[in-house]
């Protein structure tokens, strides 16, 4: 018997199969195959009709649209793949079909010829092959098993395909669940044994091409998440390859090369940039640097800029080198930051000045006005009146504060050390230098402001240098050759008068009239008695809240006794005052007697200097002075020393000193 009679023979015995299943219920399993057996049996549960013939109702075109716009991804994919497929089977008197995962036909290509037939029978764009509507066929059956089938004519439920043979295998996305088939049919008797491994490759290269393209999509969104990353930095970011050529960079590098994005990837390092040791000395000994200090030239510029490098090296899954990432922080950066963690905190505004005194208001209104340049500015005044309120609120009122503010007190800097203090020092600098170097106020207050407090004791050896840094605006470090550029807002502050510090040979008056750009004079509370009243409330408001103790009273007669008092130590001491008569009152009310003895027996002394005019020196004030007071507490020292505010054996060495007689 040759094969094609075997196999008609064949297809006799499973027409007849499925007739007596039709009919009986019965399935002859040596004819009739488990896979078409058991979608036999589901069609007869389903109550599927064997005789159905179709007729063609075509979806509406709205419908359509909806199933293929849910589908859209997966037809962009699968075209070019069919497409190929389409090319091989030409002439065959096959179609291709494209189906959705519940069985909707999505495309068909193929013989124009074959597609019209089918068409006839039920099967175009939008139609269902799910095995409920129609029966068992190679789409539905692929769709509930999830295996690849071939179907041939009597093997349909249905009896209307009779002469048709489909093959049908599932399109799997990246997680593995069937999103489609792709099927083909057409005459049973053009069947080729190749069809169905065919069609598996077809369904397979799609599945493929649907990982790759997630896999191309992950990359790309790495890709992203890397460049949003690299962008985040704060730093400069340079990614060289073995070659020192650059194959990533961020934004803040561009400034560094002065050249975009496109124009530097590709190109060797060191064609833009020049720097006093090879960035890629890190590949032979392969140590990671840790912000080691690198002078940096970019070639369309003769300007030198000082950066902190990390780098670390990007090896290979053997552990071989390929390329470095580069980190340049800049060192005025790193100075900025550590000027705002070391530096004062600049909490004080001009509303923490209380006062409605005229002079007062004056001194406030000229610190506004000032603090709207980048002028210097002294402010002048007794220990005690707040000058560093002023540098603070003068800072926080400018541009500059969001800057660092340090504050620096000069006559608490050993003598040796001031000048490495200010400007900042070399490794080997000294003996006990620290390695590595360190920074100086000036560059830790870069962009901010430097509070040079008590100036007037900057000692005399320190001040040109100082000056030169105030006219030039650069600086070099002690033990140091590179000129380092600063842009610091300078305010300085005495208690002294500088200008007789000055004819004492104390103090430069060049270096004077350079600090001196805008000069505040802060008057002594003794001048500003006027303003008592609401520094008392202010005070003990804010000493009252600290100690848990709201809505402090004050007796009147202690008003009295604090307006009476001449507060030689100012605003801190009437603070100091305050506390204390807090501490000691009892409950919330401060009486005479929670105040000092002294400011309690305190008496105006009337001394009756002559004018000025007569008098020929301050020394001559002063032995007047102590003259007077002597002779009105008829030659009591302790008495004495108390009015003058010096202490005994001071007062003792000035009557010696006058050769005043007690």
């Amino acid at each position: 018997m040759s094969s094609p009679e075997f196999f008609l023979e064949e297809i006799n015995k499973i027409k007849k199969a499925r007739e007596r299943f039709i009919e009986t219920g019965e399935i002859d399993f040596s004819v009739v195959r488990p896979i078409i057996a058991n979608s036999w049996k589901r069609c007869k549960l389903a109550k599927v009709s064997p005789f159905l013939k179709k007729f063609i109702i075509k979806p509406k075109d709205k419908e359509i649209k909806v199933l293929l716009d849910r589908n859209r991804h997966l037809i962009k994919t699968s075209q070019h793949i069919m497409k190929m497929a389409e090319n091989m089977i030409k002439g065959s008197g096959f179609r291709i079909d494209l189906s959705d995962k519940d069985g909707y036909i999505l495309k068909m290509i193929g013989n124009k010829k074959v597609i019209e037939e089918s068409n006839r029978i039920g099967v175009i764009i939008g139609s269902s092959r799910s095995e409920t509507i129609e029966g068992t066929n190679s789409i539905g059956v692929t769709l509930f098993t999830g295996k690849p089938v071939q179907i041939i004519g009597p093997e349909h439920y249905n009896v209307y395909p009779r002469y048709w043979t489909c093959s049908s295998a599932p399109i799997r996305n990246p997680s593995g669940n069937i999103i489609g088939v792709i099927n083909m049919s057409g005459k049973y008797h053009l069947l080729h044994k190749h069809t169905l491994g065919m069609v598996v490759g077809v369904a397979n290269t799609i599945g493929n091409a649907l990982k790759i393209e997630k896999k191309v999509n992950e990359l790309k969104i790495n890709n992203k998440f890397l460049n949003t990353i690299i962008e985040s930095i704060s730093d400069a970011l340079v990614v060289i390859d073995k070659e020192s050529r650059i194959t990533h960079l961020n934004s803040i590098a561009e400034e560094i090369l002065g050249k975009k994005y496109p124009e530097v990837i590709g190109e060797p390092i060191d064609r833009l940039i020049k720097t006093n040791f090879s960035l890629l000395n890190i590949l032979k000994n392969k140590k990671r640097y840790i912000e080691r200090e690198i002078n940096v030239t970019p070639f369309y510029s003769k300007e030198s800029h000082q950066y902190l490098l990390t780098e670390k090296v990007i090896e290979d899954s053997t552990g071989k080198p390929q390329g470095i990432i580069s980190l340049f922080k800049e060192i005025k950066k790193v100075h900025r930051l550590v000027g705002r963690i070391v530096g004062a905190n600049p909490r004080l505004y001009f509303s923490n000045i209380i006062g409605n005194n005229k002079k007062l208001k004056r001194a406030i209104s000229l610190a506004k006005v000032s603090s709207n340049s980048s002028c210097k500015i002294l402010i002048q005044g007794e220990s005690g009146t707040g000058k560093e309120i002023f540098a603070q609120a003068i800072h926080n009122y400018s541009n500059r504060r969001n800057k660092p503010f340090i504050a620096i007190n000069c006559a608490a800097i050993p003598r040796d050390l001031v000048e490495s203090e200010l400007f900042g020092y070399e490794e080997g600098a000294f003996t006990g230098a620290r390695r590595g170097g360190k920074p100086g106020k000036f560059e830790l207050a870069e962009g901010g402001t430097l509070f040079l407090d008590e100036i007037e004791s900057l000692p005399l050896e320190a001040q040109p240098k100082l000056l030169r840094v105030l006219e030039s605006n650069q600086l070099m470090r002690v033990g140091g050759n590179k000129i380092i550029p600063i842009n610091v807002r300078i305010i300085s502050s005495t208690n002294k008068d500088l200008l007789i510090s000055i004819k004492e040979g104390n103090f430069r008056d060049d270096l004077y009239y350079r600090l001196n750009t805008a000069n505040i004079n802060i008057i002594p509370l003794r001048e500003r008695k006027d303003d008592i009243p609401i520094l008392v409330e202010y005070i003990c408001n804010k000493i009252g809240q600290r100690l848990g103790k709201n809505k402090i009273e004050v007796d009147k007669e202690v008003l009295k006794l604090l307006y009476n008092y001449n507060w030689p130590g100012n605003i801190r001491e009437l603070e100091n005052i305050l506390e204390s008569a807090i501490l000691l009152s009892k409950g919330n009310r401060i009486t005479t007697g929670d105040i000092p003895e002294n400011i309690k027996h305190f008496k105006t002394v009337n001394l009756n200097i002559k004018d000025k005019t007569e008098i020929d020196s301050l020394i001559n004030i002063e032995k007047e002075v102590i003259f007077k007071v002597l002779k009105d507490t008829k030659g009591n020292i302790s008495k004495a020393s108390r009015i003058l505010e010096i202490d005994r054996s001071t007062l003792y060495r000035k009557i010696k000193k006058f050769k005043i007689s007690k």
